[in-house]
Formats: C-alpha cells, sequence, structure tokens
C-alpha cells in the first residue's frame, strides 16, 4: 500500500490512499504500508510512527529539514527528496527578481504603474555588478549559471569552498566580511540546517551595502525578522525581493509587507508546469524503482 499527501503530484500512483498530517494516524501500527509519498509536515509525523513494513518516503520537495534521516535508516525506511527538480524554475525567478529591481521605472519597487516619463536615474544594469549567492550547492549553481551571461562578477557562500561550476570564487565564513562587503545583490538559498537557522542577523546586515538589494527564496526561519526589519527601515535605499511565506501574508499585521522598500512575493519561486511534470516523473519512476528492488533516485538514506 503506498499512502500520498497530495495526489496531484503523481496522479499516475491512482491507487495510492489520500492522507494528510492528522490522518495518517489511522494506519499506526498498519503492516501493509510500504511507501508514503508526501509532504516535509506529513513526513515529520510519519518518522515517529510505528508502520511495520514502511521501506520508503519520498519527498515532494528538495529539502528535508525536521526529518530526522537517522532515525529513518535505524528502522531501515529509505529517505528520498525531490533534488534537482526545483532548480531551475527557481534559478529564472531569481534572475527575474533581480532584474525587476534593476529596471524599474521608478523610485518605488511597490509602484506599479508606469509614469508618462522614463526615470533614467533609477534603472541600472547587472553587467559589471556582484552578486552573492548564499548556498552552493544544486540550485545555487544554476542561478550562478545563468548570472554568468550577464557578465556579473558570481561568487558564493558555503560551508565549505571548494570549487563549484560557475562560480568565480566561493566564500566561507571566514571570509564573511570581504564577501559581504562587495556584494551589490545577495541571494539567499541556504537550506535550513540547526547551523543556518537565524544565520541572517544583525552582524550579517551591518556588513553589507546600504544599497544592496537581498533576493531571499530561501527558508524564512534562516532570517533574523527583527534585524533584517530594522536593516531595511534605516536604509531606504536597500531592496528586498521575498519569496518565502507559505501563505501570502496579510498587508496589515506582517511588517515586511508595510515597507516601500520590500516586495513580497506570494510563493510563486519554485512553481511552474515544467516542474510540476518533473516532480511527478521522478515519483513515478521511484515508486517503479522501488517495487522493484531496484536503487532509488535522490536517496538520503
Amino acid at each position: 500500500m503506498i499512502l500520498i499527501s497530495d495526489p496531484r503530484k503523481c496522479p499516475q500512483l491512482t491507487d495510492a490512499r489520500l492522507i494528510n498530517e492528522k490522518s495518517i494516524a489511522q494506519y499506526e501500527g498498519n503492516p501493509e504500508v510500504q511507501a508514503i509519498v508526501c509532504s516535509r509536515a506529513v513526513a515529520q509525523v510519519a518518522q515517529h510512527m510505528n508502520i511495520p513494513n514502511l521501506k520508503l518516503i519520498q519527498l515532494f520537495s528538495a529539502g528535508f529539514d525536521g526529518i530526522d534521516p537517522s532515525l529513518l535508516q535505524k528502522h531501515g525506511i529509505h529517505l528520498c527528496n525531490a533534488a534537482n527538480v526545483y532548480n531551475v524554475g527557481m534559478a529564472e525567478f531569481v534572475v527575474y527578481a533581480m532584474l525587476m529591481r534593476a529596471k524599474r521605472y521608478n523610485h518605488s519597487i511597490k509602484n506599479r504603474h508606469l509614469r508618462p516619463f522614463r526615470n533614467y536615474h533609477y534603472i541600472t544594469e547587472l553587467s559589471g555588478k556582484t552578486v552573492g549567492i548564499l548556498g552552493a550547492g544544486n540550485i545555487g549553481q544554476q542561478i550562478a549559471r545563468r548570472l554568468q551571461a550577464f557578465d556579473m562578477r558570481v561568487w558564493g557562500y558555503d560551508l565549505r569552498t571548494d570549487d563549484r561550476p560557475h562560480f568565480d570564487k566561493v566564500f566561507n565564513h571566514e571570509m564573511r566580511n570581504l564577501f559581504l562587503a562587495e556584494c551589490d545583490y545577495i541571494v539567499n538559498c541556504m537550506p535550513l540546517f540547526p547551523s543556518t537557522a537565524g544565520m541572517l542577523n544583525k552582524d550579517w546586515f551591518d556588513l553589507m551595502k546600504d544599497d544592496v538589494t537581498i533576493v531571499n527564496v530561501g527558508r524564512k526561519q534562516i532570517i533574523n525578522d527583527a534585524d533584517f526589519i530594522a536593516f531595511l527601515k534605516k536604509h531606504r535605499d536597500a531592496i528586498a525581493i521575498l519569496d518565502m511565506f507559505e501563505k501570502y501574508p496579510n498587508p496589515i499585521t506582517n511588517p515586511y509587507r508595510r515597507l516601500a522598500n520590500v516586495l513580497v512575493l506570494p510563493g510563486v519561486t519554485a512553481i511552474s508546469q515544467e516542474i510540476n511534470t518533473k516532480l511527478s516523473r521522478l515519483i513515478e519512476e521511484n515508486v517503479r524503482r522501488f517495487n522493484n528492488n531496484e536503487p532509488l533516485l535522490n536517496q538520503i538514506v
């Protein structure tokens, strides 16, 4: 038996049973369940359940924060993610966000109305600028590859500093000061780990340029909200383009949406027709491999 938390992700699994974070509880102790295809939220619940013959958890997401691979390995459960499914779509979105900043027609990024005259003073080019990409993994490399075509200086920041494709240089924490001081654009696509939670705080923002543009497509928990908001209030020439909310935040109660130099987007970074197709094919192929006892794709454990 296969359980799935969103059949739209793989409509080919016609025999799968629909579950969510609450209804999965009814399968406690069920010996018929062999695989779960689900979101991180469902997997976080399932990892603590007693499902005796469960052998595979296939995630819809590339990230697996909140899931303990060692716990699953202890119980003989394979964990697979959706790595390389979202890379291209997210990379294209980052380029789009940066161009929105560079090619704006008026000083306020929130003003959608074109004026009858062009504000040449505010329009800039990406060429010759320095972009720092936080996270030099698969997604970061796809972003770097595209930005190189704009003749930008492309820097990466990662926990390791070995050479990565499409980056001019990769920095680590010891060289953080130089990295942040030089960047005209900073793109955050860092994965969420205990070591990265709250990483973007006052210590980081104080090292950035006054007119830096920050594009965040990573987890919201990586940012210290109070420090970030204080930075954006103090530096009105800085711009933030944020696609990090699972639910579109309220314009009255959310402080980011009340700032003129912030653009909040409604969770569109990892959405495209092509992403849906790639995810569906990945799930279908991994279920086939699982049923035939073949090596799995994107296996974490």
